[in-house]
């Protein structure tokens, strides 16, 4: 756990505008991240946590700056990383099996040979008996259940989750976050998992990652000291409301409409 697993060293990213416009989502982020750790990352819309992401995937090259994961420099899409969206973006046409193995299918592997480990996923996010139901018979909830099973299925060491259940309502939220959290103990996956909510943020990570407004700077990075394994019980410990508050004060150069925003969702 000691040994950086993912480096990111004074990476910005510049976009050119059909307009002539440069704007600089983000400026000189630097932090690494060793295998197996949960960083959230917290900030206000449009400061480019996104946008990161895409540049750690090697889905994005970077204006400046470099990406390493396991001592190799992202250059280019790289194997090994599974993507859970905010929407599950689920093939209708495809039965929730299917779903999970489509992985498999389009990187040109046989599916068969990853039945037993998509059977197993079913089991792991608790959706047994739902195996041969469509995408639209399922809640947002179930569905985004499929999306982890399905972006697990080929064992990346990566998982990115960009604001996955920023769609759902507070408690399917709140009973997602805990499987999130099983998942992540049993699998030891290295996870990067963006979020505009605080208590979520502080519940499931390891370290905070908080960046500013665009351009998007690291204002700082919070070790989140919480005893594992973590339940909702954790929300009672004084430390976990003192690091609520350490957070909203460090976004507190958003907007207050944006501050109101983040105030209400910990509400939920």
């Amino acid at each position: 756990m000691d040994q950086a697993y993912v480096k990111v060293d004074s990476v910005s990213k510049v976009f050119d505008t059909f307009s002539g416009d440069r704007i600089v989502a983000i400026e000189d982020i630097s932090f690494n991240i060793r295998s197996g750790e949960f960083i959230s990352i917290l900030g206000p819309s449009g400061c480019g946590k996104s946008t990161l992401l895409r540049i750690i995937a090697g889905l994005l090259k970077p204006s400046g700056g470099i990406v390493s994961v396991g001592g190799n420099q992202v250059q280019g899409p790289i194997k090994g990383i599974g993507f859970v969206f905010q929407k599950p973006v689920l093939f209708d046409w495809y039965k929730v099996l299917s779903n999970i193995l489509a992985p498999a299918e389009l990187a040109g592997l046989r599916k068969r040979d990853y039945v037993d480990k998509a059977y197993e996923l079913i089991r792991l996010v608790k959706l047994e008996g739902f195996e041969d139901k469509y995408p639209k018979e399922l809640s947002g909830g179930m569905q985004q259940r499929v999306s982890i099973a399905r972006a697990l299925i080929l064992d990346p060491e990566i998982l990115i989750m960009d604001e996955p259940f920023g769609a759902l309502d507070a408690l399917t939220r709140d009973q997602l976050n805990l499987e999130l959290l099983k998942i992540w103990s049993e699998k030891r996956k290295t996870i990067l998992f963006v979020t505009h909510n605080i208590p979520e943020a502080v519940l499931l990570g390891d370290r905070v990652v908080v960046f500013s407004e665009r351009p998007g700077r690291i204002k700082a990075i919070i070790p989140i000291e919480l005893p594992r394994p973590r339940n909702i019980e954790v929300k009672k410990d004084k430390k976990f409301g003192e690091l609520e508050v350490e957070l909203y004060k460090l976004i507190a150069g958003s907007d207050d409409s944006e501050i109101k925003g983040l105030a209400n969702e910990g509400e939920g």
